[in-house]
């Protein structure tokens, strides 16, 4: 029997159960997606040129999934801010979405008493701190949610709520999706990850074997690139594992004429994330850049959608994303849950 279905062993390192977080995702989505239809904005949310979701870590990943997400349907552009500052462009005409998980992240609250100064309209997303006592006072629209976990394992509470207003405002339609029976669907899917499912039939699992003691670099298509961020923030935080992410077009203008340390070649491990719905015209670079690799030996491995629709399809990575990120902890023998090193700096601050 290998580690990853030793199932007392997982339990015994994975002591603040973050396999119970990632197997209650679709659930999650779910919860967080019925709480947001009941949000109310005012009408004018509706007269808007620009939208600016402001994060850092855990909190700011919902908004750029939501983006790459919704980005046939959208006709207005989406910042995502990871900064101290608002970007100079913000007016009257701006939407400023403000996530923080705990509600005291100070980047983000910055960031709300400048957008104050001006006559963006604002919304905040929080489980409470003082970010919900800030928007109580300005009479700001808030989602306030209730999940106790890590920042990163609350996805679903900092994600659907976006979703759900860009649907409000009038900027895109979620019917298509059938987002209820899609997250049904995701629950099935998710089976395949959990620790009960044996590495043969365990993709998650199998990946994160491919991975152990080596360095990935994630390699996606650009309207990928919040899942390539995702799941390189999830190999980190969860793994304890440095990784490191492209996307192309843009590596066959640069990223392919570097040559690695001699010593590194081994240590390597590319990950491709696929779109099943990419023209097969523009896919033409990657297929010779893939041949490549396997010309010289390199590790590569692909990791595919599961799902009927663009909606699952795209939460389907998410779910793969992190239990892969879970199992490597498995290997590496370190409680996922743990951020000593973030904490630490945190407090230094």
């Amino acid at each position: 029997m290998t580690i990853l279905d030793d199932l007392k062993q997982i339990k015994k390192i994975d002591k603040l159960k973050m396999a119970d977080f990632i197997a209650e995702l679709p659930e999650q989505c779910l919860t967080a997606y019925e709480q947001a239809l009941k949000i109310s904005l005012p009408k004018d949310y509706r007269e808007i040129k620009n939208i600016i979701i402001c994060g850092m870590g855990g909190s700011a990943i919902g908004g750029e999934l939501a983006k790459d997400l919704v980005q046939n349907q959208i006709t207005v552009p989406i910042i995502i801010n990871r900064d101290f500052n608002l970007p100079i462009l913000v007016d009257e005409k701006s939407l400023v979405i403000l996530v923080s998980y705990s509600g005291n992240t100070q980047e983000t609250i910055n960031c709300f008493k400048q957008a104050l100064k001006t006559k963006a309209k604002k919304f905040v997303i929080t489980s409470g701190g003082e970010l919900e006592k800030m928007a109580k006072k300005e009479n700001c629209p808030i989602f306030k949610f209730k999940y106790s976990a890590p920042p990163r394992a609350s996805l679903a509470y900092l994600f659907m709520p976006i979703l759900v207003i860009f649907e409000k405002i009038g900027l895109v339609s979620l019917k298509s999706w059938q987002i209820p029976e899609s997250l049904k669907e995701l629950q099935k899917i998710n089976k395949n990850f959990k620790p009960e499912t044996l590495t043969e039939k365990n993709k998650a699992k199998f990946l994160a074997y491919s991975v152990f003691d080596r360095l990935p670099i994630i390699i996606a298509p650009s309207h990928f690139s919040s899942l390539a961020n995702r799941l390189k923030n999830q190999l980190a935080e969860n793994g304890k594992n440095f990784a490191f992410s492209e996307t192309w077009p843009e590596i066959f203008h640069n990223f392919i004429e570097s040559r690695l340390p001699l010593r590194m070649e081994d240590d390597l491990i590319y990950l491709f994330l696929e779109d099943p719905n990419q023209n097969k015209e523009t896919t033409k670079s990657l297929i010779f850049f893939q041949n490549s690799l396997e010309e010289k030996k390199n590790y590569k491995e692909t990791i595919s959608p599961f799902g009927e629709n663009y909606f699952t399809q795209f939460l389907s990575f998410i779910l793969i994303s992190d239990w892969l990120s879970f199992y490597l902890a498995i290997l590496n023998q370190s409680d996922p849950t743990p951020v000593e090193n973030i904490n630490w700096l945190k407090k230094q601050l």
